[in-house]
């Protein structure tokens, strides 16, 4: 053998070791692997049989209650995907529908019950153990924090203590000439537009509507009725990003929405709306550090010096020494939000619905002229004799309530008599399907204002219609907005006959954007009287 053959001899052998030294490393790290993934597999299993144990409860009482097959993890989100993304108000009527007194149902890992029947209903809002809102507001407080709306229970109840001083009705007789003065320059709007069947009509009397709760609630002067504002255009930009969020369970870990083109478009919304409010904030601090006086701060005339309490909700924030600047930021975003975007989206309805039924339009006018003549303006004492318009607003709130959709956390076991809602749980109530049920109102899409007759209301459960919800979270605004919506009202069919072009109500599709929309818009025009 020579040196050649030798060494070629030793390689072949080194090479056949080493090829058997790779084979078995590559078994090795196979095992290693699926030793790492059946490791993982004992320890995600056994986190998640632990996961369940704890929480039995809610599994148990969810039994108890019909509702949808739920998936790990997603519960029934899968329902929402049968429907087209801006029809996330008719799959949650459907599923009512289904369950039209109660039903539980899973959105991702958290227990729903959907509640419609009155007595539960009662029995929740007029809950101590229910006073907190539910999870998915958590998306309305990173826009606008934590204010009346989204407070927890104890920073809620310390705010609405002062803040109603605001609302009394003294103090909202007195907003009364500001009502006037702002529906009067809408007024004025709209002769522009006479016949215009393209007529932005939410985006005109969004502009209003805030107006009137700057001056009312802030104290101050801001005219985007007669200036080029977009503020209106990103609250309503704003709601639908936000509600698009609450639906999408996905979307809940902010580093996957980070990823989506919505959030900057968010962001940008929240930023114009949070200038807007930063600029009324500052606007009134400099009024009230130079101590200008109440009048001066709201001009309407006849106010009375010897007045004690004050106006604007904002002074007496400013004069609580226990609001801090971040609390006072958070209430002033909220009110003009809802002074905003609710009372605009309640006189759409009720416009769209006046222009449907003439013969209920022309009802309207002969009260107001009956009562106030062909061009007095409306005082305090003139809202309570307008019955039959209230009964038009109450009707028109029925068939579209503003907030068609609220929840509530429950913190503790509420027992409804035939139910126990169990801790940890959460109650939605679709008041959309609660005022439409044909168990409580016959005949539901009618548009009948004789509903709300006083003898006709006495036969009905008082939570058969909640369209400023119920007991102490309920709405602190609703008188303000109906004395505000009958004014407006007054003022302009006194000037105008509305037209849609929708024909009945059935044609009308809705959406949610956190607030009850109409998809195609309100459709209404105006024609000179």
């Amino acid at each position: 053998m020579t040196i050649t053959d030798f060494f070629l001899n030793n390689s072949n052998i080194d090479s056949k070791s080493n090829l058997n030294a790779s084979k078995y490393t590559e078994k090795s790290d196979h095992f290693i692997r699926l030793y790492l993934v059946v490791i993982c597999c004992i320890f995600f299993f056994s986190w998640y049989v632990k996961w369940l144990w704890n929480r039995r409860y809610l599994y148990i009482h969810s039994r108890n209650v019909p509702g949808p097959f739920g998936l790990p993890f997603i519960g029934c989100v899968y329902l929402l995907f049968l429907h087209e993304k801006d029809d996330i108000m008719k799959a949650i009527t459907d599923l009512q529908k289904i369950y039209p007194d109660i039903g539980a149902l899973w959105f991702g890992t958290r227990l729903y019950y959907a509640v419609s029947k009155p007595e539960h209903i009662e029995k929740i809002l007029t809950n101590s153990k229910a006073l907190d809102k539910d999870f998915l507001y958590k998306f309305m407080t990173l826009a606008i924090g934590k204010g009346l709306l989204t407070a927890k229970v104890q920073k809620w109840r310390k705010h609405r203590k002062i803040i109603r001083q605001a609302f009394n009705q003294r103090i909202l007789n007195f907003y009364q000439a500001v009502f006037l003065e702002k529906g009067e320059i809408f007024a004025k709007q709209l002769q522009k537009n006479v016949g215009n069947k393209d007529l932005d009509f939410f985006d005109m009397i969004s502009k209003c509507t805030l107006d009137i709760i700057c001056e009312t609630a802030m104290g101050l002067n801001m005219n985007t009725q007669t200036q080029d504002s977009d503020v209106c255009y990103n609250i309503n930009k704003m709601f639908e990003i936000i509600n698009y969020r609450m639906f999408n369970p996905w979307y809940h870990l902010e580093f996957i929405w980070k990823l989506n083109p919505l959030s900057k478009q968010y962001d940008k919304a929240v930023k114009i709306f949070k200038n807007f409010t930063s600029t009324v904030i500052n606007k009134k601090q400099e009024a009230y550090n130079n101590k200008q006086n109440l009048k001066d701060s709201i001009p309407i005339s006849g106010i009375e010096e010897t007045i004690k309490g004050k106006i604007a909700f904002l002074d007496l924030i400013l004069e609580n020494t226990n609001f801090t600047e971040k609390e006072l930021q958070e209430e002033v975003e909220l009110f003009l939000l809802a002074g905003t975007d609710t009372t605009a989206t309640a006189l759409s309805c009720i416009f769209t619905l006046l222009g449907m039924f003439q013969d209920v339009q022309q009802n309207v006018l002969e009260e107001i002229l009956a009562i106030l003549g062909p061009d007095r303006p409306v005082s305090p004492s003139d809202l309570s004799e307008l019955k039959y318009t209230e009964r038009v607003i109450k009707e028109s709130l029925r068939l579209f309530p503003v907030a068609a959709l609220f929840g509530r956390n429950i913190t503790e076991d509420i027992d409804a008599g035939d139910i126990v809602f169990p801790a940890g749980s959460s109650v939605f109530f679709c008041t959309l399907h609660i005022q439409r049920n044909p168990k409580y109102w016959p005949d539901p899409l009618k548009f009948d204002p004789d509903r709300f007759l006083p003898e006709n209301v006495a036969k009905r459960h008082p939570c058969t219609y909640i369209p400023f919800s119920y007991g102490p979270r309920n709405c602190i605004g609703a008188q303000y907005a109906m004395i505000n919506m009958k004014t407006i009202l007054a003022t302009i069919l006194r000037r105008f006959r509305i037209y849609t072009s929708y024909k009945t109500i059935e044609e009308i599709e809705l959406k949610i954007n956190l607030l009850l929309r109409m998809k195609e818009g309100s459709k209404v025009w105006v024609e000179a009287r």
